[in-house]
């Protein structure tokens, strides 16, 4: 009895083992997670995403409809006080933070004329020495009387020292594309605010919920001071909202009709819904081991992995249904069911648990978790098909109608070629016209076809040029101070050198922001010195004519600099507030290690995603990357490249000595591998047509297809053996199964040819076209191509 139960008892205690992974299970999200880390776009993107993106920063657009400009700062600042005080924000800037933090701006410009050049510091000296000071400050007043309306104007009023005149405080101050520096357009017409949410976004969920609490803000103020305001909505939270929100109605808003619809279609075929709650409950076993096992190894699963369920149920269910069909002809003889079924599925499950395990090989890491997650699952669905679901169709299947199909619709021998090759030669000549399927790897698919985050950030484009693409973010990582130094001199030196060949016009990097302990050494004795004759500079600053509130900004300044000159170590920032304006374009972690963000602006004829992109790869490397999603199109279509033939050839060799092991006669290898061939030339072909490009998105069918495409090859071709080839039998069982098979999964996708991401829609599209076309060459080609001919009866 014992004996006879342990086998049972093992097997439950695999799946309930396997199936505890789930609890250790999370999903992210982010396309980059399923992308190769060592790939220097993706490293770019990665560390600009990990040490500057801000999830949780909302970017708000106001615009005047009657053209009344003068209020637009004003209403920015009351929109944003509105917000503060719903408490539906926890920080909102309508102008640059040097103006909203004055007490941090003091102490990060008495830091960054520490830590800079030691030869600028000391010009600084000498331009407010007692000899010299004087003169200095009368040229302020002439550059105040000179100086245009706007933030230049308000800077040179408080500013009679100089201090901001340091390179890296103009560049905070003046421009920078990745930071939004710029609040106001130049034409006056658009003014931006930005707003950080009052606790973190863990997901699209509660970006979601966040902008539904600021538009319901939005709306009462534009009732009241926000009266002929427009408002838009962009930013990382906005888009992260739209996605999320989109697929998830565009998945689950189509799931009860997919779901009703097979059901009524396994009706048909089978009248006994007992086998379609049996074939469920196996679908949810199936289901658990293979999330389990995934939870286990990974612990974390990207968005390409989301397609293995799809995959898995299109593969998995057609064990069952073999069964359920076969089980027609059968009767309740389990032994002749298990004759006609099980061999069928047992190899199909080996041939393509093969081929998935292969794109473990693949260069995209997305790639080999879906294989891992399909392969562990295929083996959980023979293994419960066969030893479980099996009996339970004896059991509970008996007595059903038989099929009276004949086999006429199967084109025979010859016809079957004829056709084949007139599908090849049309497939060829659509491919010769308009060519293979393009390529389209950036994020713009994702996004849905009416965003208005899009068409906000669009307005924000033309609004603002500094937030185009003329401009490309670089990113510095280093592990020490030292290191962080030696970086950023190689990047002066590599960005200058492609500025000269004409690649790009300027390059941008916060110099001097990186804690240098040299030049504090050097800069210590000068600043502390300066910093003696604080009362004088601002006796002389109001005879010059500057108010106090003028000379509010220099006076605190001097005040920093004998606070931070007072300590021999290694100094930073310590205020709040100054680091916080130092997370523009600096990211230091309390081991000194961290990284630096700055830009280059491109050439009018650069092309970094066409001929030019194997220049702009060669500025990166050693911790210097450039940041920008135009290089991810040549980048992931050449890595695509070479997954070719690093994952096709091993796969393809597999998957021919899988078949020889199985069917062992060259013949029938040969028409399963063109059978497979002229599928995929067919869907190429269709593609191309239609003006379809490959994706991050839709390049997940290409493991649905192959794997459907090896499973109706084998079926067809084993049935057909064990039938001594009769069309009759063919298409009572196997080929009906098979059909049943492929039309739920064209439903299945089907539903997602609706969808408003461009991306999920041309996954329904290809997954639709690929499985008809598989499904009809194998039901109504394949069998004719196995067929022998008159002389070889």
């Amino acid at each position: 009895m014992l004996r006879r139960l342990a086998l049972p008892l093992i097997f439950v205690l695999f799946i309930l083992v396997a199936a505890a992974g789930m609890f250790r299970l999370k999903f992210d999200t982010n396309i980059l997670s399923m992308l190769p880390g060592d790939l220097p776009e993706v490293r770019g993107l990665e560390s600009y995403h990990q040490a500057f993106a801000k999830n949780d920063e909302l970017v708000i657009l106001i615009q005047s409809k009657d053209d009344e400009t003068d209020s637009l700062e004003d209403a920015a600042q009351s929109l944003g006080e509105r917000l503060l005080a719903d408490g539906n924000a926890r920080r909102a800037r309508w102008q640059p933070m040097w103006m909203q933090s004055p007490e941090g701006l003091s102490e990060l410009i008495a830091y960054l004329w520490l830590n800079g050049d030691p030869e600028s510091t000391q010009a600084l000296a000498e331009k407010l020495s007692p000899e010299n000071s004087r003169k200095t400050l009368d040229g302020a007043i002439a550059r105040i009387a000179t100086a245009m309306e706007g933030e230049g104007l308000a800077m040179r009023a408080h500013d009679p020292f100089g201090f901001l005149d340091h390179p890296a405080i103009t560049a905070l101050t003046s421009n920078s594309s990745q930071s939004g520096a710029a609040f106001e357009s130049a034409d006056g017409h658009s003014h931006l605010l930005f707003i950080d949410s009052p606790k973190p976004i863990a997901g699209y969920r509660d970006a979601d919920a966040w902008l539904a609490k600021v538009r319901q803000s939005i709306a009462a103020w534009q009732k009241t001071d926000g009266q002929g305001i427009e408002v838009g909505l962009t930013g990382e939270p906005a888009f992260s909202s739209e996605i999320g929100h989109s697929m998830e109605r565009d998945l689950s808003g189509s799931i009860g009709i997919t779901l009703g619809l097979i059901a009524l279609l396994f009706w048909w075929m089978q009248r006994r819904l007992i086998l379609l709650a049996g074939l469920i409950g196996v679908q949810v076993l199936v289901f658990a081991v293979a999330l389990g096992v995934a939870g286990w190894i990974y612990g974390s699963l990207g968005i390409m992995a989301f397609s293995s369920f799809g995959i898995l149920i299109g593969l998995s269910v057609d064990y069952g249904l073999i069964i359920c069909q076969e089980a027609k002809l059968s009767g309740s003889n389990a032994n002749s069911l298990r004759d006609a079924s099980a061999k069928p599925v047992m190899w199909c499950a080996a041939t393509t648990i093969v081929v998935f395990l292969a794109l473990n090989l693949a260069g995209l890491p997305g790639m080999g978790q879906l294989g891992t997650i399909v392969a562990t699952g295929l083996f959980a669905a023979a293994a419960i098909m066969i030893s479980g679901y099996l009996p339970f169709v004896v059991r509970f299947g008996v007595n059903r109608r038989q099929p009276r199909g004949t086999g006429k619709w199967i084109p025979k021998r010859m016809l079957s070629y004829g056709l084949a090759g007139g599908f090849a030669i049309a497939a060829l000549g659509v491919l010769a016209i308009h060519g293979l399927p393009g390529t389209q790897f950036d994020s713009s698919v994702m996004r849905p076809s009416n965003s208005q985050a899009m068409t906000a950030l669009d307005r924000v484009t033309a609004a603002f040029p500094r937030w185009s693409d003329e401009s490309m973010g670089v990113i510095i990582e280093a592990k020490s101070g030292p290191e962080m130094l030696e970086r950023v001199a190689e990047a002066n030196r590599r960005f200058s050198s492609a500025e000269k060949s004409g690649l790009i016009r300027a390059a941008h990097f916060p110099i001097g922001w990186w804690p240098d302990e040299a030049s504090q050494t050097k800069n210590r004795a000068i600043l502390a010195e300066l910093a003696t004759h604080r009362d004088r500079l601002m006796h002389e600053a109001g005879e010059a004519g500057f108010t106090e509130e003028g000379t509010a900004l220099g006076n605190s300044v001097l005040s920093e600099m004998a606070t931070l000159t007072a300590h021999n170590g290694l100094v930073f920032p310590q205020q709040e507030s100054a680091i916080e304006i130092t997370r523009v374009a600096m990211a230091r972690k309390a081991d000194g290690s961290g990284a630096l963000l700055g830009n280059i602006d491109l050439a009018p004829t650069a092309k970094p995603a066409g001929a030019d992109f194997p220049k702009f790869r060669a500025l990166t490397g050693s911790g210097i990357w450039l940041s920008d999603w135009r290089l991810f199109n040549p980048a992931i279509s050449d890595l695509v490249g070479k997954d070719v033939m690093r994952v096709l050839i091993p796969m393809f060799l597999l998957l021919v000595g899988m078949m020889i092991f199985i069917f062992r006669r060259p013949g029938d290898i040969l028409a399963a591998l063109v059978a497979m061939s002229l599928s995929g030339l067919l869907m190429l072909a269709v593609m191309s047509f239609a003006g379809l490009t490959w994706n991050f998105v839709n390049l997940m069918a290409t493991p649905l297809l192959l794997g459907t495409g090896i499973d109706y090859a084998i079926h067809v071709i084993l049935t057909i053996r064990r039938t001594g080839c009769s069309f009759k039998e063919l298409w009572n069982g196997t080929s009906k199964a098979l059909m049943f098979c492929g039309v739920s999964t064209v439903i299945g996708f089907g539903s997602l040819c609706f969808s408003s991401i461009e991306a999920l829609r041309s996954l329904g599209f290809v997954s639709v076209t690929g499985i008809s076309i598989t499904m009809i060459v194998a039901i109504f080609l394949l069998p004719g191509w196995c067929q022998a001919s008159p002389d070889e009866n």
